[in-house]
C-alpha cells in the first residue's frame, strides 16, 4: 500500500503508576501498553495521533497502518498504537467501562508528556475515543471514528459477543502443543460456535503460549472473565450524556455493508460531534481499516492533513 521509511519503533509498558487523593472519585487508571512510530530526525512538533483497537483487538493490528500515517502525515506525526485495558500487553483488571478507558488515556496523555493528540479509535475504542473527547476536548485536536456511533447497542454481527467469550473460556489446550498446533485447536473448538473463519483466525490471535517459567500454559491476552461480565454494560453501552459536545473535526468512517453507524444515530451524532462528517466505504464490513485498508488509509491522510 505505501513504501515506508526506515523509523524507529518503540515498544514499552508502564508499571508504576501515582494518584493522588483528589483523583481517588475517578475511575483508577491503568498504565498501557503501546508502541510508538517515530523518526527523531524528521518528526515535527505536530500533535501526534493516538489509536485505539477495538473489542478483541491488539495494538499489533495497526502496525502496517501506523507506519503509513507516520509516513505520509504532513507535517510527519508521531504515532502511538495502545491496548487498551484488558487486552493485548496492558493490565488486566475486574473493571472495563468507557469510562476506565478514558482515564487510562488521560493518564497516558500526562505520563507521555502530550498536551493534544488527534484521535483515531475503531468500535469499542472508537466510543472510548467519542468520551474522551467529550468529557477532555482540551486534549483532543481531531478525531476519526471507526464504525461505531455513540448510540447505545452494537450492530448484529456481534450479538453473539458474550458466547464467544464463554466459548473462548472453555478451550482446553495441552502445554505440549505448538502455537500452531494449539491455534488448529482452538479453531476447531471455536467452529462449532463461531462460522466465520476470518472471524476466528481473528479471536484466535489473542492465544499466546506462557514462558517456560510458568510452566509453558498457553492463555488468552484478552480478561475474558472481565469482558464477559462487564460486555452489557462496559462495551455494548455508551455513557448517556447531557450538555456536553465536541466541537473539533470529526470524521466517522463507516462500512458500507455494516449497521454499526445507521441512518437513526446521525441526529446523536450530530448533536454531540457538531463539526463532523460521516463517509461510508462501500463493501466495508465492521473491520473498514483492514478490509478496506488503502481506501481507509487515503480518508485518514486527508482529514488529518487538512
Amino acid at each position: 500500500m505505501f513504501s515506508y521509511p526506515v523509523c524507529r519503533i518503540i515498544k514499552t509498558s508502564f508499571r508504576s503508576l501515582h494518584l493522588s487523593a483528589a483523583r481517588l472519585s475517578r475511575p483508577v487508571p491503568v498504565p498501557l501498553s503501546f508502541t510508538r512510530y517515530e523518526n527523531n530526525v524528521s518528526d515535527s512538533n505536530a500533535p501526534p495521533v493516538l489509536v485505539l483497537h477495538g473489542l478483541f483487538g491488539s495494538k499489533s493490528n495497526w502496525n502496517s497502518l501506523a507506519k503509513a500515517f507516520h509516513k505520509n502525515t504532513k507535517p510527519v506525526r508521531k504515532i502511538y498504537a495502545i491496548d487498551a485495558r484488558n487486552h493485548g500487553d496492558s493490565p488486566h483488571t475486574d473493571e472495563h467501562s468507557y469510562d476506565h478507558m478514558v482515564e487510562d488515556l488521560v493518564q497516558l496523555y500526562k505520563t507521555l508528556g502530550i498536551q493534544q493528540s488527534s484521535i483515531i479509535g475503531h468500535s469499542m475504542g472508537g466510543r472510548a475515543m467519542m468520551l474522551l473527547a467529550l468529557k477532555y476536548p482540551e486534549l483532543v485536536e481531531k478525531a476519526i471514528i471507526v464504525d461505531i456511533s455513540p448510540s447505545t447497542g452494537l450492530g448484529t454481527s456481534n450479538t453473539n459477543i458474550p458466547l464467544f467469550l464463554q466459548s473462548m473460556k472453555m478451550i482446553q489446550i495441552s502445554s505440549e502443543a505448538t502455537i500452531h498446533q494449539a491455534r488448529k485447536i482452538a479453531d476447531e473448538q471455536l467452529s462449532r460456535i463461531v462460522a466465520e473463519k476470518p472471524l476466528r483466525d481473528f479471536l484466535i490471535t489473542n492465544l499466546v503460549k506462557g514462558e517456560k517459567e510458568s510452566g509453558g500454559k498457553f492463555r488468552w491476552r484478552i480478561n475474558l472473565q472481565s469482558l464477559e461480565r462487564n460486555f452489557n454494560s462496559g462495551v455494548a453501552t455508551f455513557p448517556q450524556l447531557t450538555g456536553v459536545k465536541f466541537l473539533g473535526p470529526t470524521l466517522f468512517i463507516a462500512g458500507g455493508r455494516s449497521d454499526y453507524v445507521k441512518p437513526a444515530d446521525v441526529p446523536l451524532i450530530k448533536q454531540l460531534f457538531p463539526n463532523s462528517e460521516i463517509t461510508y466505504v462501500k463493501d466495508a464490513g465492521h473491520w473498514v481499516h483492514s478490509e478496506k485498508s488503502t481506501e481507509f488509509a487515503k480518508l485518514v491522510l486527508n482529514f488529518l492533513n487538512e
